[in-house]
């Protein structure tokens, strides 16, 4: 399931309100613990990184934990070490540098033109029985009423027959029950 406008997991949006719940722990455990302005612009900055995330194959890969530590130590990194060793997960830490290469590497927003050329190959990669006003659509539609016109056929003459048997029901109600016309 996927939080807010930009298709957030809920493990990554967790994660990032961490450091807003922490903000006073976070001062009297670090030596050096940024202002609380401080920590909401690393908030801020790791949540641009997580949104900046999705425009990469790193969500194929890690976990949203990893990605959210990634995007936190690309910001502050002092607060990821903290955070991971309070944690007792350093062995993220050193999972984290592949994660943040590929965020700055690949993460950059594609162009206007990028972005019609991907649409215009999309567009030929579409299930042409879709598209509506293709061939392909058009004989589908028409074998689909043809197959409904059959059905309407055959349930028309099955009325029809039991019309002229006397019985709207069919014989087979009748012979199943045995009943005289008092019952």
């Amino acid at each position: 399931m996927h939080y807010g406008e930009y298709g957030l997991t809920f493990k990554q949006v967790r994660f990032c309100l961490l450091l807003t719940d922490r903000p006073l722990k976070l001062s009297q455990d670090l030596p050096q613990a940024p202002p609380h302005e401080e920590l909401q612009r690393v908030y801020d900055t790791a949540l641009q990184h997580i949104r900046t995330s999705r425009l990469t194959d790193v969500e194929l890969i890690y976990p949203p934990s990893q990605i959210a530590l990634a995007c936190l130590s690309l910001v502050h990194p002092e607060i990821a070490v903290f955070w991971a060793r309070s944690k007792k997960a350093d062995a993220a830490l050193e999972g984290i540098e592949s994660i943040k290469r590929t965020i700055t590497r690949d993460g950059d927003i594609p162009s206007v033109d990028v972005v019609r050329e991907i649409d215009r190959r999309l567009k030929i990669c579409k299930n042409p029985e879709k598209v509506v006003g293709s061939k392909t659509y058009l004989a589908k539609r028409a074998r689909e009423e043809k197959e409904a016109e059959l059905k309407r056929k055959k349930k028309a003459e099955s009325v029809r027959r039991a019309a002229e048997q006397g019985n709207p029901f069919g014989e087979e109600l009748v012979a199943q029950a045995n009943l005289d016309d008092d019952d």
